[in-house]
């Protein structure tokens, strides 16, 4: 009787051992075993978005399809940049935008060198035609700007959007070169656009 006691004890102290450890078994065909069963915990999660400002002039200066000009284009957070060919009659401004709260953006458009003396370059948005893919308030600014290294505004107030990508998304830019005494441009010359 002491042995079987004893023995009695030990069963019991086993079994209570190896449930205390134990895994639970789920059913995976029984999904109340695992959706309302087991140990479940939540923990809360905070996504913070953060803002985007991606900007494009296109087309690419340096494919086989671009004509001939004095300013080209470059990839987005890249400068527009002197020197090499492209059809200045077919260049369009590309963005993506993600602002924080909904605060308004603009889009500027600066040189990093001042225009030579006897040239002018003016830059402006064709208004109605914004191409045909994106989703973006069109709020360019109306008539020609003459470029400077001082920023101007060429696009107001949005707070986000984007343009779809290439020829025939955004806003299609005209730039006007007026150049009677043939100045070149000096080396490093850029036409920069900038979101802020």
């Amino acid at each position: 009787m002491k042995y079987t006691f004893k023995y009695l004890i030990l069963v019991v102290f086993v079994i209570t051992t190896y449930n205390n450890f134990a895994q639970e078994t789920i059913n995976a065909y029984d999904p109340n075993s695992f959706i309302l069963g087991g140990d479940q915990k939540s923990v809360p999660a905070t996504v913070n978005l953060l803002p985007v400002a991606i900007i494009d002039v296109e087309p690419d200066p340096f494919s086989a399809n671009t004509g001939s000009g004095t300013v080209i284009s470059a990839e987005a957070g890249l400068p527009v940049t002197s020197g090499a060919a492209a059809d200045l009659d077919n260049i369009w401004l590309n963005f993506t935008q993600r602002s924080n709260n909904y605060q308004p953006s603009r889009i500027y458009v600066s040189t990093n060198q001042p225009v030579p003396a006897g040239m002018t370059i003016k830059v402006e948005i064709e208004i109605g035609n914004y191409g045909v893919e994106g989703d973006f308030p069109a709020n360019p600014r109306y008539g020609q700007i003459t470029l400077s290294q001082a920023e101007e505004i060429i696009v107001y107030d949005f707070a986000s959007g984007y343009t779809g990508d290439g020829v025939n998304n955004g806003y299609h830019l005209i730039y006007t070169i007026e150049n009677p005494g043939s100045v070149s441009l000096p080396d490093g010359f850029e036409v920069q656009y900038r979101i802020k």
